[in-house]
């Protein structure tokens, strides 16, 4: 394909498909495209930055500690988790479209996002493989598509590091994390997860998925991992939760 003829084929496109605000719907300004967000909108939206609990990267209001409150109480079974945004406002919108409204394009924006801020902090760790949280197969077939490797697959193209999907699979129906709390989480995903696959070849892995509210996801993930042998588990959320 030339060049003229795909930037054709692009213009085309984008005139019957315009490109739209990843929380409102608004259509984007040309100034507003390389955000993905309206003028309104990216206003809203939160990223992580300045002082954030070392272990689970939620932020910190006291510049002082390295670990929030949870994380100095709690024992977590991965070694670090970072977010991009602040689970709230706008971003709360565009989340829900992106995992209940078939809106996988959300994805690329995501993943550039993702690699501008830690595309560093991946390579620094010497990930090997790419891990999106696992969907239960009744719970994919009537959704029909999983949000976590969606956003796996967009990362993997940023960082050039293979997605190994099937690695690790939901091996139980569970309850939707949001309508529990507490104990409740964490004895709903307990032995939820099974390794299928043999993953010695992998010593440090890095689990992607939507939002981290407590951790219990990535927790069970990570000790059903090591348990398979990996070394280190790391994990990256579009969106992070607030330190109660």
């Amino acid at each position: 394909m030339t060049k003229l003829l795909k930037t054709i084929i692009n213009s085309a496109v984008e005139l019957l498909y315009p490109k739209q605000c990843m929380s409102c719907g608004k259509v984007l300004l040309k100034i507003e495209k390389e955000f993905g967000f309206c003028h309104l909108c990216i206003k809203e939206v939160k990223f992580v930055g300045g002082n954030s609990c070392m272990r689970c990267g939620k932020p910190i209001a006291d510049s002082i500690d390295e670990f929030c409150n949870q994380c100095q109480e709690k024992k977590h079974y991965f070694e670090q988790n970072k977010g991009i945004f602040i689970y709230d406002g706008a971003m709360k919108k565009s989340m829900y479209q992106f995992k209940y409204a078939n809106k996988r394009r959300f994805a690329e924006k995501y993943g550039k996002y993702a690699y501008e801020k830690y595309g560093k902090w991946i390579e620094n760790n010497k990930i090997e493989a790419i891990i999106p949280v696992p969907m239960h197969k009744k719970k994919m077939k009537r959704r029909g598509y999983n949000q976590a490797e969606v956003f796996a697959n967009q990362l993997s193209k940023m960082t050039k590091i293979p997605v190994a999907k099937d690695v690790i699979i939901r091996d139980r129906e569970t309850v939707a994390m949001k309508q529990l709390r507490g104990a409740k989480r964490k004895k709903n995903l307990l032995n939820a997860f099974k390794v299928t696959e043999n993953i010695v070849q992998f010593r440090k892995v890095l689990v992607v998925d939507d939002i981290y509210t407590t951790g219990t996801t990535i927790d069970e993930i990570s000790k059903a991992l090591k348990g398979g042998g990996i070394t280190e588990v790391y994990s990256l959320c579009i969106c992070i939760g607030k330190c109660d």
